[in-house]
């Protein structure tokens, strides 16, 4: 995934853009709302884009549980330690109090 300063950049360059597309709106079409418009639809699609992110973001975090949970909530190294040591015990503890 991109990283923050992959966001800034292309914030910043959004920004650039939306002036100069305003800029020419304004100044050489003469229509402030056809501008307004392009750049709504810019930023929008911008905000497309995160939320799409945000929600890879999420559903990788979910899966990441997912696993945890199935492990009995350890993971990695501690999961094959904790396995070796259920598989070499013989002994079982009785509950038949």
């Amino acid at each position: 995934m991109p990283s923050s300063t992959d966001h800034r950049r292309l914030e910043i360059g959004l920004v650039v853009l939306s002036v100069l597309v305003f800029g020419y709106s304004l100044i050489i079409v003469q229509q402030i709302l056809l501008g307004v418009l392009i750049i709504t639809v810019f930023w929008g699609a911008y905000l497309f884009y995160r939320l799409i992110e945000i929600l890879a973001r999420i559903a990788s975090a979910l899966e990441q549980l997912a696993v945890q949970r199935a492990d009995g909530g350890l993971t990695g190294e501690f999961v094959e330690q904790y396995r070796s040591v259920d598989t070499d015990s013989d002994e079982r503890p009785n509950h038949d109090d």
